[in-house]
């Protein structure tokens, strides 16, 4: 995994030629003008939008499909990390960069398997950011350098990082929409049958894949057959 080192001479002009777009989701206010007042003073970059929670987020990156989302860890981690799993559905060639203000490594290792792809602290140099969003931009990952001993120990202890079976991190209500998907419904047959909105019903299939590391409603109904037993209760 790369770690870069900031450079003195680093510029917003030094990004390459054509204005990267990125989109800011933090839940302090504050910082999050602070962020946006930077990156509006680099050359190169463009600030498409803000938000301060994950709906807003989820909303403004499907209709602008920015090439960067810049996010804090706090918001990115709700839910099992779904927000990632939600943007890397709707927006699939955006690119993800966490902020924060403290050092999870469980939490920096979750949020790699949910699709981020850059890392830093929050009390960084400036100058960092733009290192990250350039070497992002180019399809590289990218991580501030304290985080990596922390991530490497995590790593190296597997029991630490052993994944519970799939079938057992499903709710209740995802039991219910799989068993559902798994007979054939449709979302909207799904969303009639469980008095549900077809958007609420879409939320639990993402959330429904990304635990069962299924790529589609197909493998999912497969999954179910093959493991019925396990989680029919």
């Amino acid at each position: 995994m790369r770690r870069t080192q900031p450079s003195a001479n680093l510029r917003g002009s030094d990004l390459r030629s054509g204005q990267i777009s990125v989109l800011l989701c933090d839940d302090h206010p504050l910082f999050l003008l602070g962020l946006k007042t930077f990156l509006e003073n680099q050359n190169g970059i463009r600030v498409i939008g803000e938000a301060t929670d994950s709906d807003t987020l989820l909303k403004l990156a499907t209709r602008f499909q920015p090439q960067i989302v810049i996010m804090d860890m706090s918001t990115a981690k709700r839910n099992d990390f779904l927000v990632l799993h939600q943007l890397a559905e709707f927006c699939p060639d955006t690119k993800v960069i966490i902020i924060t203000g403290y050092c999870d490594p469980m939490d920096l290792l979750r949020s790699i398997r949910a699709g981020a792809q850059g890392y830093l602290f929050k009390s960084s140099d400036p100058m960092l950011i733009l290192n990250a969003i350039a070497t992002i931009r180019d399809g590289k990952p990218w991580i501030q350098r304290e985080f990596t001993e922390q991530l490497f120990d995590v790593i190296s202890d597997l029991s630490r990082v052993a994944i519970p079976p799939s079938v057992q991190t499903l709710s209740l209500r995802e039991r219910e929409v799989l068993r559902l998907v798994a007979e054939g419904m449709s979302n909207k047959e799904i969303a009639s049958k469980l008095h549900l909105s077809v958007q609420t019903v879409k939320v639990y299939l993402t959330r429904i894949f990304h635990k069962l590391g299924v790529r589609n409603r197909v493998e999912a109904a497969q999954y179910a057959l093959i493991h019925l037993s396990e989680w029919m209760d």
